[in-house]
């Protein structure tokens, strides 16, 4: 894709229909683009989040592989990519855009979706006489995700639909809108916009380093296990691309976070690219992926990602935490072997923010509570300061070998 299509900053657009008109932003307006709409389709894709903002070495983590297999969606694919051969200054050609939502379920005026740019198509053969598969093979191609769009007029449908699009920008917002008590946000409503933007960088480096950290410790399986893998027909872990992923993620965070300010120079750019980066580095599910695409409130879609990126790495941890505490089976006949007790492995994680339970008494039982304090440690003992759901009270309470299996992560239920 060439550079004029990276307007963000109000440089002129790819399309030769398209105006810029606003300073600050950039806007595409009148574009013709095939359209792939799979609303009536069981073919589940990935939701392709835009990356037009972006330079291109920064684009690598917005690519998808799409594999369709109605004659329609082929004939769209392989039409593109044979115009694609052209060569042009834009590869317009090769831009279609993907339906995300539709306004009415009868017409595509009015919906809203991501352009993308397919890259490749990826032939594929036949594993017996290593032949290319005939007609009715499925179609695989590998695409980027551009812009988001809002159908403005259909100008063609067959043999399927071509349509007159506007690029779909952000609006500005009011940080403090007013949240209801019950929404899922609503611990988000006092947060800025800057605070925000600070707490989802700083949750996605987390989650970065979580998984660097996960994939430097080696699969061990049982022979057994294992065993059961392959008969299953089950795919072996392949570490060495999960890493050359999470790397790649890594290295495009850091100069993202490098080069924001020439990235994005406007708060609202901000707001939309720290999101929509953010969105795609921790794999934000799809249904959320659909709905940061489709609101244009950059303040709203600051809190549902910040939400979802701190969830997920305290999900991570969590299970960090799981994985540790059962390597700790029979732990008393470890300590009478070995001689003076010691304080369980996922202690050393415990931290400002920890979701632990604690095993009160036999009347109260298990108690979830979290660390509002770093822990202090005294020789072999951590004194840690901790508030419980059910009552609110705050308890500072001693964590030390003799008082270890009263103890736990937050949501693990111990077994025999």
């Amino acid at each position: 894709m060439g550079k004029s299509l990276y307007c963000f900053h109000g440089e002129t657009c790819g399309s030769p229909t398209s105006v810029c008109s606003l300073p600050e932003l950039a806007c595409r307006k009148g574009v013709s683009l095939p359209i792939l709409d799979l609303s009536d389709s069981d073919t589940k894709l990935v939701t392709p989040l835009p990356s037009s903002h972006l330079p291109d070495e920064l684009t690598t983590l917005n690519l998808y592989g799409l594999e369709l297999s109605r004659p329609i969606h082929k004939m769209l694919m392989s039409d593109m990519i044979e115009k694609g051969r052209t060569p042009s200054e834009d590869n317009l050609e090769r831009v279609f855009g993907y339906i995300i939502k539709k306004k009415d379920t009868d017409s595509l005026v009015g919906a809203i979706g991501c352009s993308a740019e397919v890259l490749i198509r990826a032939k594929e053969r036949d594993v017996e006489d290593n032949s290319e598969i005939g007609m009715d093979a499925s179609i695989v191609v590998l695409c980027r995700g551009c812009y988001r769009f809002v159908v403005r007029e259909v100008v063609k449908t067959i043999p399927y639909p071509v349509a007159i699009v506007d690029e779909f920008l952000d609006k500005e917002s009011l940080e403090n809108t007013t949240i209801p008590e019950d929404d899922d946000l609503y611990e988000f409503s006092q947060v800025s916009n800057r605070e925000l933007k600070k707490r989802i960088m700083t949750g996605v480096a987390s989650f970065i380093d979580l998984k660097l950290e996960d994939l430097s410790r080696p699969v061990e399986r049982s022979i057994l296990e294992q065993s059961i893998l392959d008969q299953m027909g089950l795919p072996k872990t392949d570490i060495a691309a999960k890493r050359s992923q999470i790397e790649e993620s890594a290295a495009v965070f850091q100069t993202f976070s490098s080069s924001l300010i020439d990235i994005a120079s406007t708060p609202l750019e901000q707001n939309f690219a720290i999101a929509m980066l953010a969105a795609e580095i921790i794999s934000l599910d799809d249904d959320l992926r659909q709905e940061i695409i489709t609101m244009t409130d950059s303040a709203l879609r600051l809190k549902v990602v910040c939400k979802a990126v701190e969830e997920t790495v305290s999900l991570i941890r969590a299970e960090k935490l799981a994985t540790e505490i059962t390597t700790e089976k029979d732990t008393s006949a470890k300590d009478l072997n070995v001689g003076q007790p010691q304080l369980p492995p996922w202690a050393v994680q415990i931290s400002k923010g920890t979701r632990v339970e604690y095993f009160w008494n036999e009347e109260w039982g298990w108690s979830p509570a979290e660390v509002i304090e770093d822990p202090i440690q005294i020789m072999d003992e951590l004194i840690i300061t901790v508030r419980f759901d059910a009552d609110g009270e705050v308890h500072r309470l001693p964590l030390n070998p003799d008082e270890k299996l009263r103890w736990r992560p937050d949501g693990f239920d111990q077994k025999d």
